[in-house]
């Protein structure tokens, strides 16, 4: 096929995917397989864009997203939505637009599970906005597994450069001395702590920070998908069911994602570290299951975290911790990522749940628990 040809076409392989659009991530991070329709309609402005993934048991992610529960990360659907969106701006022979700008309205109402088959992608494209040389793609997009709907989000957005931000700067950062972790904590060390070294939270991500836990604690991603360096500040009202969390990472030249993202991190990996440290929270705050992302109202993005930065600050607004009659808990909160001083990206009233006796502890073995869709209680 030659370049002439590719926007005449109505579908891609996966080999004229990765030929034709050098833009798009690589290797781990390649979003889908598949783009079976594309299409643009110039009377009413409007196009779609439909693309497949086909699940495996062994995907890279499940290895480490969580332990002992595996579950595709939210953050890959979201950036999916913004891969379809940046193909369909090439497609149509749309230079530069390859940022993602935004998302709102974000609900998870399932999980992508192991054994479930074909992830299906769809961005209605809703608008083509170009003003002084800049434009702005924008659509609606949705997520199913095997025909189920798990994802929506009202408004995907990319285009050919970042929002303006309000420039407030990071949250003074209290640094404390990290002595080696040499025991695990009791559960009520682990409720009193107001701040977690990097050797603790390995210790979160790998099930061991706490011994003899009474409840099922929440888990924290390990290896690839840890996104928390150290947590520098947590604390809470009970009384309001509010709180906050300051927590950093560093940046290293040679992170894992910096090749297959042309030298860029993913937007949606500063994303999961917020529902990440809200996970924590949850955890921390004494509610028993496991965490599960349930999406945000907006998320705005000023720029990009490069190998050149050095650490990244997340400081998290807790809003509201919730208790449902069944014993599971909801947390709304409002976030921010700085990179260098440099706003990263805002997040609105991001949203998390902490479910009881949804684990699929028997992977790989082939059960109930591990196909996802809706959210199985065992």
């Amino acid at each position: 096929m030659t370049l002439k040809e590719f926007p005449t076409k109505a579908s891609f392989s996966q080999d004229e995917i990765i030929a034709l659009a050098p833009q798009l991530p690589v290797s781990l991070l390649l979003p889908f397989h598949e783009i079976p329709l594309i299409r643009w309609d110039a009377v009413s402005g409007t196009g779609r864009i439909e693309a497949l993934r086909r699940n495996r048991p062994d995907e890279w992610f499940y290895a480490c997203h969580f332990l002992g529960d595996p579950v595709m990360p939210g953050c890959w659907g979201i950036d999916a939505l913004w891969q379809c969106l940046i193909f369909f701006a090439a497609w149509r022979g749309i230079k530069g637009c390859g940022r993602a700008l935004g998302m709102e309205n974000v609900s998870f109402f399932g999980q992508i599970r192991p054994y479930d088959g074909i992830i299906r992608y769809t961005v209605d494209v809703l608008s083509c906005e170009t003003s002084e040389g800049e434009t702005l793609l924008g659509g609606k997009g949705a997520v199913e597994v095997d025909g189920m709907p798990v994802y929506s989000a009202g408004q995907v957005q990319v285009g050919t450069d970042f929002w303006q931000s309000d420039g407030a700067k990071a949250p003074a950062v209290l640094r404390r001395p990290a002595p080696p972790l040499t025991e695990p904590l009791s559960y009520e060390e682990f409720m009193a702590k107001t701040g977690f070294s990097p050797a603790e939270i390995l210790a979160v991500s790998q099930g061991t920070l706490v011994k003899d836990c009474p409840i099922e604690l929440g888990l924290l991603p390990s290896s690839l998908m840890l996104e928390i360096g150290e947590v520098h500040e947590i604390r809470r009202d009970p009384a309001l069911g509010t709180g906050r969390i300051i927590a950093s990472r560093r940046v290293d030249a040679g992170d894992w994602f910096y090749p297959m993202n042309h030298g860029i991190k993913p937007t949606a990996l500063s994303i999961d570290a917020v529902w990440q440290l809200m996970g924590l929270f949850l955890a921390w705050s004494g509610n028993a299951g496991t965490g599960r992302a349930l999406g945000f109202e907006q998320v705005e993005v000023f720029d990009e975290i490069k190998p050149s930065d050095r650490e990244l600050i997340y400081d998290v607004s807790v809003l509201k911790l919730v208790h449902a009659g069944n014993g599971d808990a909801f947390i709304n909160a409002d976030a921010r990522v700085v990179a260098d001083g440099r706003p990263i990206l805002n997040c609105v009233n991001v949203r998390v749940g902490c479910h009881r006796g949804i684990r699929y502890s028997d992977y790989p073995i082939q059960n109930e628990m591990a196909l996802g869709g809706k959210l199985k209680i065992k």
